[in-house]
């Protein structure tokens, strides 16, 4: 078994050197969402590695190099988590972490620590039982291994369903303020959601295939390589067609501009106070279905200037103003005697929101902590 190179397995080695470097210029990156861009370019850098040793495996270089063997099994329970963090860190970039976000990544912690006796092995050991591993023509895995893999496959179909969700809910909330990076962002990740959840598929349809018989195809095998490196490529050609997604220079360039404004500051004095006070006595930020030329309307405010004041008085986009009061409000709420019977999704609907998920993600957003977390520290601070 003498290892070889083909024209497949260079285009992937590329895919990998443009792996790192993307994953370097995303971890070095200055401007723009920090903490996203480097969750992410831990992603690209586990991504690219795993690549790597995929290669290696079909190539058989790994018989140069048995300890590398195995060495990215483990990141299959991180590409998923890895994933919604990133979405989680892109739609809130004040987000605060915790320690409940560990749990995230027990199951990696759990199946590293089981791999760990593989590790301590001699080369000499794992050379030979690789040499068995390739010497098959039909790769099939013990089924015990199967059940391993179908539970890798479900963690990252898992946090691919959370990530969407979190999109969505993430979605209805900038819906319509007109604010570029958000949207682009938004769709941005989207895409790489879908390509995801789309390679992970079609592992799981290719290894089912293996695992009920049918030959193995070196078409099919190339075919799942090239959409694993077609994510990083997917990532790149994004970097450079819109690297306002990383650096944040489009939320600089599409600032709302007011020089030409006719608003004059004792005017707009007044308009703010007129606003605030209709939101504290109406309660008018309860309307689910308030837009910003409703809001307009109603307090004989032109919308542009209703607009101009929300920036630059309050520096918020309409939508941050609307779900800080729901948010407030939801506070009082989850506390108040009379309203312990009532469900998180009545309080929400009650606040403003249209659903459960939107409500969560604002109140995160603003609080740092889930409704319910909120709820039930209160009511323990409140028994001692």
């Amino acid at each position: 078994m003498q290892p070889s190179l083909n024209t497949w397995t260079v285009l992937l080695l590329f895919a990998t050197a443009q792996g790192l470097f993307l994953a370097l210029v995303l971890f070095t990156q200055q401007r723009g969402n920090r903490r996203a861009n480097r969750v992410l370019a831990l992603l690209i850098l586990l991504f690219s590695f795993r690549l790597v040793e995929t290669v290696g495996y079909w190539t058989k270089y790994l018989l140069e190099f048995p300890h590398f063997w195995l060495t990215t099994a483990s990141f299959s329970f991180l590409f998923g988590t890895l994933l919604y963090f990133y979405a989680k860190f892109l739609t809130s970039e004040n987000l605060k972490p915790n320690k409940r976000d560990l749990l995230h990544f027990l199951p990696f912690a759990l199946y590293l620590g089981w791999l760990v006796s593989f590790y301590r092995l001699s080369g000499d050991i794992k050379l030979r039982i690789l040499q068995k591993v390739l010497t098959v023509e039909n790769p099939k895995l013990p089924w015990p291994y199967f059940v391993l893999f179908l539970l890798q496959i479900s963690h990252m179909l898992l946090y691919t369903w959370l990530t969407l969700r979190l999109l969505k809910a993430h979605s209805q909330n900038v819906k319509g303020n007109g604010i570029s990076l958000e949207k682009i962002s938004l769709n941005w990740l989207r895409r790489l959601t879908i390509g995801f959840g789309s390679f992970v598929l079609l592992t799981l349809l290719y290894v089912i295939w293996l695992q009920l018989g049918f030959p193995y195809s070196r078409a099919v095998d190339a075919l799942v390589l090239i959409a694993m490196a077609g994510q990083i490529y997917i990532i790149g050609y994004m970097t450079l067609r819109q690297p306002e997604i990383f650096s944040g220079n489009l939320a600089l360039k599409n600032a709302p501009k007011y020089e030409k404004s006719a608003l004059t500051p004792a005017r707009a004095e007044a308009y703010l106070t007129r606003l605030l006070s209709a939101m504290e006595s109406e309660k008018l930020f309860a309307n689910s279905d308030l837009k910003l030329q409703d809001l307009a309307q109603k307090l004989d405010i032109p919308t542009h200037h209703l607009s101009q004041i929300i920036n630059e008085k309050l520096g918020q986009n309409f939508f941050d103003f609307l779900n800080q009061y729901r948010v407030e409000e939801a506070k009082k709420f989850l506390i108040a005697p009379e309203k312990q019977p009532y469900t998180i999704l009545s309080i929400a609907l009650e606040v403003g929101f249209n659903n459960k998920a939107s409500f969560n993600t604002a109140f995160k957003k603003h609080t740092g902590m889930t409704p319910s977390h909120f709820r039930d520290s209160r009511v323990k601070a409140d028994k001692i």
